[in-house]
């Protein structure tokens, strides 16, 4: 695909994400004005993920994208620490697991909207748009811009330092979702753990309001976000420095072949 497209199609996702929700809410409270977290969620993040889908679709193909089968289970490697996290979440006592069993799909099924429609945008479209900048160079601007977004927030009520923080954390878990990229070749890996570990802390909060509402989340966040990036970081060198040095005896192996 053209670049020029690419880039257009990335500032134009990108503008969709930020405007979607504020006009969305706007709009559903109009129609609903005591609506419930849950639909809002389910209707706000499943129309954007759809939404976003079908322009993939249409521009090159979700496969071109990143919408692939992986080519290798390591990618669990990159992606342990949030593995490690999810199940700490999983297993902290201070998770309340008061949903019924309606709203706790429901959450999950807003999860993986999210999953899809942030990973699609950030790993996907502009990671496609980036990739010829490098490996490093890429994985470094889509964390950074996926760690941006989250400071919408701010305009919200939600208190400034827990929007700092979630920013940070988003920032250093995008630097490991973009390892696990590298690794597996897919965004399905990226969607997976992102999705598992989003419906882990949704569900032991009982909802995505109630996890901004502790104020011990600022440190909850701050710390697990400056780990995923340096971790993040590092797997990417690693697998920079692996695939120069695979490319180097490879051509070293051609020249010799013909020599």
């Amino acid at each position: 695909m053209n670049q020029r497209i690419l880039w257009r199609l990335s500032g134009l996702a990108f503008l969709a994400l930020v405007l979607w929700g504020p006009v969305f809410a706007t709009v559903f409270e109009l129609v609903n004005p005591n609506p419930d977290q849950l639909t809002v969620y389910l209707l706000n993040k499943g129309l954007f993920a759809v939404a976003l889908l079908c322009v993939l679709a249409k521009w090159n193909g979700l496969r071109g994208y990143g919408f692939k089968r992986g080519r290798s289970w390591w990618f669990l490697l990159p992606g342990a620490p949030i593995l490690l996290l999810t199940a700490l979440v999983g297993m902290s006592p201070e998770s309340q697991y008061g949903l019924s069993m309606a709203a706790a799909l429901g959450w999950i099924l807003v999860s993986i909207f999210v999953a899809i429609g942030e990973e699609g945008l950030f790993r996907g479209l502009l990671w496609r748009a980036l990739e010829k900048r490098g490996m490093l160079t890429t994985s470094l601007l889509t964390s950074v811009l996926f760690g941006a977004a989250h400071l919408l927030g701010l305009f919200t009520s939600i208190p400034w330092e827990i929007v700092a923080s979630q920013a940070v954390f988003a920032t250093g878990g995008a630097m490991m979702f973009a390892a696990v990229r590298l690794v597996s070749g897919s965004l399905l890996g990226p969607i997976c753990l992102h999705a598992l570990f989003d419906s882990a802390a949704i569900l032991a909060a009982g909802g995505v309001q109630e996890m901004f509402e502790d104020t011990m989340t600022v440190g909850r966040l701050l710390i697990p976000g400056v780990v995923f990036f340096i971790w993040g970081l590092v797997c990417v060198l690693v697998i920079r420095r692996r695939r120069r040095t695979t490319k180097a005896r490879s051509s070293a192996t051609e020249v010799a072949q013909h020599a």
